[in-house]
C-alpha cells in the first residue's frame, strides 16, 4: 500500500488537487474522473455527515484518486473516525504550535508510534496489511491560520509525523486585521513556506484565481495546491455560461 501523493513528492514533483464542499459524491466522482489526483472532503465547512463522507470516499477511489479529509476539530476520536472511514490523510485546521501538531500526528498513527485506537471500519478493506503499513502511508497535514502558527511554522514542520503544511489564508488575513493580498499578509504566507522548506517538508496553499495563480504559487515553491472547490467550479462555470449567452 503506497500513497501516490508521497510518491509524487519523492519524485520532486508538486501535487495539485481540489476541495469538496457540495457534500455530493457525484461531484466528487466527476472531479476525480477529470483527473485530480486527490480531493479533500471538507467536514469543517460543509454539510457532510459520516455516511456521506464514506460514500464520497468510495466515489473518489472508484475513479483512481486519493480521498483526504479536513477535520472539524482536534479530537483524536475525530481523526480515528475519518481514518476508519477511509481517509488517506487529514488536514487539521487551526494548528498554531508544535505541541498541537505532535498530538495530532500521534492521533493518526497506531501504537507504538502513536495513539490511534484499533477499530473496525472500511479502512481495513484498503489493504490486507493496513494496520502494519498505514502509519507510513497516512498524511498528517496541519493547517496554519494565524500569526502564532506562522511564527512556529518551522517548529511545526520539524515535528515527527508532520508530512505537509497547509495554509488557511482567509482566516490568517482575518487574524491579522488585513485583506488577503495585503503585503503583510503575503509576507506571512512566504514565511510559512520558507519555514517548511527549511525543515524539508512540502507546503501547501489554496488558490482562488485559477490556473494563473496555481502557476504563480508553484513558482514560489508551494508544492501542495488546492486549485479550487466543486462549489467554486460550479459557480464560475454557471456565471461564465450566462455571461456568454448574454454577450
Amino acid at each position: 500500500m503506497k500513497n501516490p501523493i508521497r510518491e509524487t513528492f519523492a519524485s520532486g514533483q508538486p501535487s495539485v488537487g481540489a476541495w469538496l464542499n457540495l457534500a455530493s459524491p457525484l461531484a466528487a466522482e466527476v472531479l476525480a474522473a477529470a483527473g485530480f489526483p486527490w480531493l479533500v472532503v471538507d467536514t469543517e465547512h460543509s454539510a457532510f455527515d459520516l455516511d456521506l463522507i464514506a460514500h464520497t470516499f468510495r466515489a473518489i477511489e472508484a475513479r483512481g484518486a486519493i480521498p483526504l479529509a479536513r477535520a472539524w476539530d482536534h479530537d483524536p476520536v475525530t481523526m480515528a473516525r475519518l481514518l476508519d472511514l477511509g481517509a488517506w490523510g487529514i488536514v487539521i485546521p487551526h494548528v498554531s504550535t508544535p505541541e498541537q501538531a505532535l498530538k495530532l500526528a500521534k492521533a493518526m498513527r497506531y501504537p507504538p508510534r502513536g495513539t490511534r485506537s484499533v477499530g473496525t471500519g472500511r479502512c481495513v478493506t484498503l489493504s490486507s496489511d493496513y494496520r502494519k503499513v498505514f502509519d507510513d502511508v497516512v498524511l498528517c497535514i496541519p493547517q496554519i491560520e494565524d500569526l502564532e502558527g506562522i511564527t512556529n511554522a518551522e517548529a511545526i514542520a520539524r515535528v515527527e509525523g508532520i508530512d505537509i503544511g497547509f495554509l488557511g489564508p482567509s482566516d490568517l488575513a482575518m487574524s491579522m486585521g488585513v485583506e488577503a493580498g495585503h503585503p503583510d499578509h503575503e509576507a506571512a504566507l512566504q514565511r510559512f513556506r520558507e519555514g517548511f522548506e527549511r525543515a524539508g517538508k512540502p507546503s501547501g496553499i489554496p488558490v482562488r484565481k485559477g490556473a494563473e495563480e496555481v502557476r504563480q504559487r508553484l513558482a514560489q515553491g508551494f508544492r501542495f495546491i488546492d486549485s479550487g472547490s466543486d462549489l467554486r467550479l460550479l459557480d464560475s462555470s454557471a456565471r461564465k455560461m450566462l455571461a456568454d449567452i448574454r454577450a
